[in-house]
């Protein structure tokens, strides 16, 4: 056992579905040509991160060659004059930078070699398809009667898989596609363990699960050799696509929708769940359900790719349940792809989510909506799924027969030493997902809390926005209460003056002959010095108060007369 665990310590592979994000940083003029910076970070790992240099024809290239999806991409266009105008540069960064994270957030886009290359030249620049081809011709050297009659185009969303037409000269009339994977980081068993494994899959017999006529491994990866369907996957069914097309253009932006019965979801389902149970039994991991890895013959499901799970390759929906620390087990990421392939199966698309996040979807059934809600929603998620024993003791799985005749017996056995080992592969497996799980968490956490900070700083901005508003107001109310009073000053030494006006009858004319006054005009305007305001100095009383009372000087000057007389 010490063996075997130094040898698994020492594997370092990449994950290719570990999720990409870029930051434009900056740009520069390199020999009269705008070079934009862009700082790439791959994985949960917050040291994974360098730069790459993109012009924009760099740019238009990717964009030529991932037109083939039919997925709209806005690219901003191209400018032959005045495009070294730094305005202008910085307009086209953000708009390249709106790019970017359209690629990189569409799971179709993102999978493609062309994206990860443009991102990633040091991981994804390698000639892929030539090395493979060489490993497949030296694992078939050994193998008589059989070879590769060609390579077929990229047909699978895995980027280190590559597919061939294989001739078998005992079944020359047969149409057999051979698949070539490379070893991915959850690979745990050493060559003789692999061998041990490959060799049983062979005889693996199920009435649910796809026959493998060869199966055979080498020091870096796995060729397995099965039967071609004609009408491709579950998924080439609902897409309305042809098998044998690029992965990209059959997926990319599929014109067709279809959606089963819900007779044959019912049936679809349990074959499936049968199968997941099987596997489970024999304590073989699996966790790479998706509807491209299901063939529908004869009205029976027949899984295929059950070879991943043991080559270490990352499951399709790893970048979901990477999110949902309650899907850590290869049972609870069986049930969750379950879900998903339900979903797909009874609308008629994929979910590009994690988890419902509108319940409101199409479904042509409620217990199906039930069963979809209870894998898929965000409360399942975050508390737990149900098991497969569950699922398949529920009503709408339950009531559906199967029909299987004695050929139908499901055989597959494992030697002693094989079993032992993959009870540690499933392990291993589990806690490095566990151990990323955490340091997605962990990496949620600290964003929030800069988040908080950021936002923290931005209410103090906001408070001392509004305390110096307010202390604003507060001046311009302190000069206008200022401005007031010193009007109402004038107004009582008005009141006073035409009231002894009046009470002197002997002073006054007649007051049939005295006309109303007209209404006082308002106070003069203040004067601001930037502290406070003050009424405007006047310098002939007498006038002002002629205004305000409309009588003469010399009537004016009866009145103060009079008004000293009464004093004194």
């Amino acid at each position: 056992m010490a063996i075997f665990e130094r040898d698994i310590s020492n594997k370092v592979l990449l994950d290719d579905t570990e999720p990409i994000t870029c930051h434009i940083e900056n740009w520069q003029n390199v020999n009269g040509h705008t070079e934009f910076v862009i700082r790439v970070h791959r994985g949960p790992f917050s040291d994974q991160t360098w730069k790459v240099h993109k012009r924009y024809n760099d740019f238009l290239k990717l964009h030529q060659t991932l037109q083939i999806s039919k997925i709209p991409l806005e690219l901003p266009p191209k400018k032959l004059i005045g495009n070294l105008d730094p305005k202008f540069i910085t307009e086209r960064q953000q708009a390249l930078q709106k790019y970017l994270d359209s690629i990189l957030m569409n799971p179709i886009l993102v999978s493609s070699l062309p994206a990860r290359s443009f991102v990633d030249p040091a991981n994804y620049c390698q000639p892929f398809g030539e090395i493979a081809l060489q490993h497949v011709s030296l694992a078939l050297r050994g193998e008589f009667g059989w070879e590769v009659a060609g390579p077929l185009a990229d047909i699978g969303w895995r980027l280190r898989k590559h597919f061939y037409t294989i001739k078998s000269k005992s079944r020359s009339k047969d149409e057999l596609i051979g698949s070539w994977t490379d070893y991915g980081p959850d690979k745990y068993l050493d060559d003789k363990d692999m061998h041990s494994v490959f060799k049983s899959l062979h005889q693996i017999k199920h009435p649910y699960i796809g026959h493998i006529d060869l199966c055979l491994c080498t020091e870096v990866g796995g060729l397995v050799v099965r039967e071609m369907s004609k009408d491709g996957s579950l998924r080439d069914y609902l897409c309305g696509a042809k098998p044998k097309l690029s992965f990209l253009k059959k997926y990319g932006n599929p014109q067709g929708h279809k959606q089963l019965t819900v007779e044959e979801i019912a049936m679809h389902g349990r074959q499936i769940l049968e199968a997941l149970k099987f596997l489970h039994e024999k304590g073989f991991p699996y966790g790479h359900l998706h509807s491209g890895n299901i063939l529908i013959e004869n009205e029976r499901v027949k899984l295929i790719d059950i070879e991943n799970g043991v080559l270490g390759v990352p499951s399709y929906y790893r970048p979901y349940f990477m999110q949902h620390k309650k899907i850590s087990t290869l049972e609870a990421i069986d049930v969750y792809c379950f879900g998903h392939v339900l979903y797909e199966m009874a609308v008629g698309s994929p979910l590009h989510e994690s988890y419902i996040a509108d319940d409101n979807f199409d479904c042509p059934s409620p217990q199906i909506r039930k069963i979809i809600e209870s894998i898929l929603s965000h409360e399942a998620c975050k508390n737990g799924l149900p098991t497969i024993g569950a699922l398949l003791i529920d009503q709408f799985f339950s009531q559906v027969q199967l029909t299987l005749s004695d050929s139908d017996k499901a055989h597959f056995k494992l030697p002693s030493a094989a079993k032992e080992h993959l009870k540690s592969v499933v392990i291993k497996i589990e806690e490095r997902l566990k151990g990323e799980q955490k340091v997605v968490r962990s990496q949620k956490r600290l964003t929030k809390v800069q988040e908080m900070m950021s936002s923290e700083e931005e209410r103090k901005k906001h408070r001392n926005r509004m305390k110096q508003l307010r202390e604003q107001k507060s001046k311009e109310g302190s000069s206008k209460n200022e401005s007031k009073k010193n009007g109402n000053h004038l107004e009582r030494c008005d009141s006073v003056s035409s009231s002894a006006a009046t009470s002197v009858g002997t002073a006054t004319p007649p007051l049939a002959a005295v006309p109303s006054p007209p209404p006082p005009p308002p106070p003069p305007p203040a004067i601001s010095n930037g502290t406070n305001s003050t009424p405007a100095p006047t310098k002939d009383r007498s006038a002002l108060l002629g205004a305000i009372t409309g009588f003469n000087k010399s009537t004016l000057k009866r009145v103060e007369t009079a008004v000293k007389d009464l004093h004194t």
